[in-house]
């Protein structure tokens, strides 16, 4: 019997290996006096029982296992357990696994499902306990996703459709998923913003205004406010003629063209204060620049400094408005937040000071 019982585990034939492993069993309550050789067939028998109890644990660790397969495995290991308590523990010990964010969805989604099935409503720790791990596993690996991830609007979709499957089995994870997100997002900014307002110190200290007094003087158009119209979503021309600002302006377009990827409106605030603090020290580097400077200009330098200042305040800055408004529409916001479109129109606005500054 022991060579039978392992011929059916090498052929995956459990529950026959089982019912000779009942059986011997059987034998040995049933008989007063046993013979020795049977008392030691049977005994050869028992010791390959812990065997079959890791075949069919091992059964259930299989990411390939249907509804089906998996009720009968259970039930053949109630044979094994005294209670349907420790069962549900070692059901959960063999589901838990190092999961990439990739597998998460279908993984956690299965093992939910079949432990239902399986067992019915829980009212022990166990499964929040596995999900809990499994789900911060699943967000460590996201964010290492996030981090080199080139599409994060791709990755933000997979994640919002892994929380919703969740959400259908009873294990709604996107309140944590979002605020993932959300702090990558704001990270980015930061950072991106500090690199953008270092540059653009070393770009001014760089530049020679004379040459914005030449272009200005071949090209007259230059000179001019007018922002494009309503429909036209390009940066003003005029900034050209002054590469800081141009060069400023492209770096937070570029940045805001991220964040637009992943539009979460519980960051607009943040992301609102982090670019108005941006463009708010680049305006008083600009301020301090043209203090320190002018009195080495002449009367069209100056003139062109303050013809600068002005682009910045009036092209630059309501640019950068036009663009928020695109990222987080007014109506959008006032949807979620309850509060009046004019109230989240003023909310989504860059607010300039400006300093008290030398200006002819």
């Amino acid at each position: 019997m022991p060579w039978t019982v392992r011929r059916c585990l090498a052929e995956e034939k459990l529950p026959d290996a089982i019912k000779i492993l009942q059986s011997s069993q059987d034998f040995t309550k049933n008989l007063s006096d046993p013979p020795s050789i049977l008392l030691k067939t049977c005994s050869e028998v028992t010791t390959l029982k812990s065997e079959i109890q890791h075949a069919l644990l091992l059964k259930l660790s299989s990411g390939n296992i249907g509804l089906s397969e998996c009720l009968q495995t259970v039930s053949l290991l109630r044979n094994f357990f005294p209670d349907d308590k420790s069962l549900r523990f070692r059901y959960l010990q063999s589901r838990m696994k190092d999961i990439s964010f990739e597998e998460a969805r279908i993984w956690m989604f299965d093992t939910l499902t079949q432990h239902r099935a399986a067992f019915g409503g829980d009212s022990s720790h166990y499964l929040s306990t596995w999900v809990s791990i499994q789900i911060n596993r699943v967000l460590a690996d996201m964010e290492k996703q996030i981090d080199h991830a080139e599409g994060i609007d791709s990755l933000m979709m997979q994640a919002t459709y892994f929380g919703e499957s969740l959400a259908r089995v009873g294990a709604d994870v996107r309140g944590l998923i979002v605020p993932t997100f959300a702090e990558h997002l704001i990270r980015k900014l930061e950072h991106n913003l500090t690199q953008s307002e270092i540059q653009f110190v070393r770009n001014l200290n760089q530049f020679n205004i004379s040459t914005a007094v030449v272009s200005s003087a071949v090209n007259p158009e230059s000179a001019n406010l007018d922002f494009p119209g309503p429909e036209d979503m390009s940066p003003p021309k005029q900034l050209i003629t002054h590469p800081p600002l141009a060069l400023y302006l492209n770096d937070v377009l570029t940045l805001l063209n991220f964040v637009g990827k992943c539009p979460l409106t519980q960051s607009a605030p943040l992301v609102i204060s982090k670019l108005e603090g941006s463009v708010n020290k680049v305006g008083h580097e600009l301020e301090t620049w043209g203090s320190s400077e002018w009195l080495t200009w002449e009367p069209k330098e100056q003139s062109e400094f303050n013809r600068m200042k002005r682009y910045f305040i009036h092209l630059l800055v309501p640019h950068l408005d036009r663009i928020l408004r695109l990222i987080y529409p007014p109506l959008s916001i006032s949807e979620v937040t309850g509060l009046s479109i004019t109230k989240c129109a003023e909310m989504i606005q860059i607010k300039y000071i400006r300093s008290e500054v030398i200006e002819s």
